[in-house]
């Protein structure tokens, strides 16, 4: 017998006697059976944990009974199961009803434009639309207070939108309907928003049928940009090759020759002698702010001193496909005496393409590239801050945009794509080195792309970008932005030599439209709460003059 056994027996043995014992102080009658039944328990349960008889609870908890633990739920339907089975894959908010959702209003109820104008229409009783003036007086709802009188009717004594004016008891008949227009109106009209796009110009980029000179690359996408260097060597071999056949090239052969040669062209059309140029120095820029940095919101910040605007990040994607909404970005008020238009792209032929049209149909002071916006959907199709690292693909950028435009071009961009890695000191030293007239500035966020807007902007960093240009050369201006809240902030950011002295506002200006009064009069205002209520109410004024 192994020792192994041996100890088990013991083991056994002490046990049985402890509990012949325990049995005999409590005052127990040991029987066989009980015996057997303890000998096969502690067989199975030799290692098994041992608890004390004064820690065993003699009734179980009513919250927790054993009939509740054994206890099979109730059958159920096999459609009540799956009505269960739905409801637990139902998971979030508002999953179980359906969100409310606002009446839709007939178009017999809505009132014809011509009728809102005071004017006949033209499609007579063919109109889906409502005529009945006295229908859609009734229906009116009462004016907005606060705004007090109709901004255009205050401007230009006429309000086009009539008996839908929300302020329009000023120049409303409520007894006919007529709109009124003031013919005594002895102002000079004001000046209209500029970059317009003309209807033709907007079915032509519809159509695709616009008359670039720079264009497009291949269907499938073109050669990488790589093969671009070698491309003036290929077309000097082809046409010696050419000349000594003096055979005629196919159709294909066409193709190709002519798709290589468009990756290159632009526009050569002779630009004026003297680029424009704009000074940033001791200026108030107020960045480009996508969604928020409206014209409205422009014209606010204007009110406060600043000196340079910007508009809203376009994508030259939907600008070349002619939507409305992408080239109301680029609309500038004549309050605006310093306004450019920030694009945002991935491809030298889209950048160029839609300078081209601005610089035909569109009235701007410089044109900004985008190099900092962090959203992944513009990252992932290589524009953005992911246009950081292909610098291949804007040189060719930099380099068809400068001899497109007649005006600036600027830069803004990031640290870098990460907070460990930054790579702006080197990009802005290849900026430097390529030597392309009309780069008027270079504005650097101080913040990588992973961080988007959280912690503090690197204004350290920016120092490191400013001094790396080379003496040799023309130094390219350096801008610096992020976390400028104060006039206190702005002076302490500046005050490195390298950086320029331009204050560009971005989040601050959202918190403070005010803020460039600070900065110019470097004093700390805190403006009451009625002087705040006075900028919502220019702000909406301002909104019902553009939209």
């Amino acid at each position: 017998m192994s020792n192994d056994c041996k100890t088990d027996k013991a083991m056994n043995e002490s046990t049985n006697q402890d509990a012949v014992s325990s049995a005999k102080l409590e005052g127990e009658v040991v029987t066989d059976d009980k015996k057997q039944q303890r000998d096969g328990r502690n067989r199975t349960d030799a290692f098994s944990l041992k608890i004390k008889g004064q820690f065993v609870l003699e009734e179980c908890s009513p919250i927790l009974s054993p009939q509740q633990q054994v206890s099979e739920p109730p059958s159920q339907p096999f459609g009540e199961r799956k009505e269960n089975r739905n409801k637990k894959n139902k998971r979030g908010q508002n999953k179980g009803k359906k969100r409310p959702r606002d009446s839709k209003i007939d178009q017999g109820q809505k009132i014809c434009k011509a009728t809102m104008l005071g004017k006949e229409c033209s499609f007579g009783d063919s109109c889906k639309f409502n005529h009945d003036v006295k229908l859609a007086l009734a229906n009116r709802p009462e004016d907005i207070k606060e705004i007090g009188i109709c901004p255009n009717f205050k401007l230009r004594g006429w309000c086009e939108y009539g008996i839908m004016c929300r302020t329009g008891k000023c120049h409303l008949n409520i007894a006919t309907g007529e709109n009124i227009r003031n013919e005594d109106f002895g102002k000079p009209q004001p000046a209209e928003t500029t970059n317009l796009l003309r209807k033709d110009v907007q079915v032509l980029l519809r159509k695709k049928k616009y008359p670039f000179v720079c264009q497009r690359n291949q269907k499938n996408g073109g050669k990488n940009t790589r093969e671009k260097e070698s491309t003036g060597e290929q077309l000097s071999t082809n046409k010696e090759k050419e000349n000594t056949a003096n055979v005629d090239t196919t159709d294909k052969e066409k193709d190709k020759t002519t798709s290589i040669e468009s990756k290159n062209i632009v526009d050569t059309s002779p630009l004026p002698e003297k680029r424009k140029l704009i000074d940033f120095s001791n200026k108030v820029y107020v960045a480009p702010l996508t969604t928020v940095g409206n014209l409205p919101f422009r014209r606010i910040m204007k009110r406060f001193g600043a000196d340079i605007t910007c508009g809203e990040m376009a994508v030259a994607q939907n600008l070349l496909e002619g939507k409305s909404g992408e080239w109301a970005l680029l609309k500038r008020h004549p309050d605006e005496d310093i306004f450019g238009v920030q694009i945002a792209a991935g491809f030298p032929d889209m950048y160029t393409r839609v300078c081209e049209v601005i610089e035909k149909e569109m009235d701007v002071d410089f044109v900004d590239l985008n190099l900092g916006c962090p959203l992944d959907i513009m990252c992932d199709k290589g524009a953005g801050a992911s246009l950081m690292l292909r610098d291949k693909k804007l040189k060719d950028i930099v380099e068809g945009v400068t001899n497109t435009l007649s005006c600036p071009v600027t830069i803004k961009m990031r640290t870098g794509w990460d907070e460990s890695k930054p790579i702006a000191h080197k990009l802005v030293s290849k900026i430097q080195s390529w030597g392309f007239d009309g780069v008027g500035a270079v504005m650097i966020h101080g913040r990588s792309r992973l961080q988007r807007y959280t912690k503090l902007a690197n204004w350290k960093y920016i120092e490191v970008v400013a001094n790396s240009q080379s003496d040799d050369l023309p130094k390219i201006p350096l801008i610096g932005n992020g976390d400028i809240f104060s006039y206190t902030d702005y002076e302490e950011k500046i005050a490195n030599d390298s950086i320029n002295t331009t204050a560009m506002l971005a989040r601050g200006a959202l918190i403070k439209p005010w803020l460039p009064t600070e900065i110019k009069e470097r004093r700390h205002w805190d403006i009451s709460a009625s002087e705040r209520l006075d900028i919502l109410k220019d702000f909406t004024k301002f909104g019902l003059e553009h939209w």
